[in-house]
């Protein structure tokens, strides 16, 4: 293993444990949502013309690691016509 990647583990194994959950929930709901994207042939100017929202917006949502709150989560879900997040009872 070289430096880089040594250096990487150890930084990553002191990262606490909700932030790890929190980043991997953010990766697969934009997945999720580039996913639908794709399956729908939307553009993300599609998808902010049905919300109502700006194209920098969705970008941000779509891009990086954005903190969606219920609120936009469930409106994408009705723009894309999908649910984002299912909850397993």
């Amino acid at each position: 293993m070289d430096n880089k990647q040594e250096w990487f583990n150890e930084k990553v194994a002191v990262v606490p444990q909700e932030v790890l959950s929190e980043v991997q929930l953010s990766a697969d709901i934009i997945a999720r949502i580039d996913a639908l994207l794709k399956e729908k042939n939307m553009t993300q100017r599609d998808l902010a013309r049905k919300l109502g929202k700006s194209e920098a917006v969705v970008s941000r949502w779509t891009t990086g690691f954005p903190n969606l709150t219920l609120k936009s989560i469930a409106a994408l879900s009705v723009a894309l016509g999908e649910p984002l997040v299912t909850v397993v009872q």
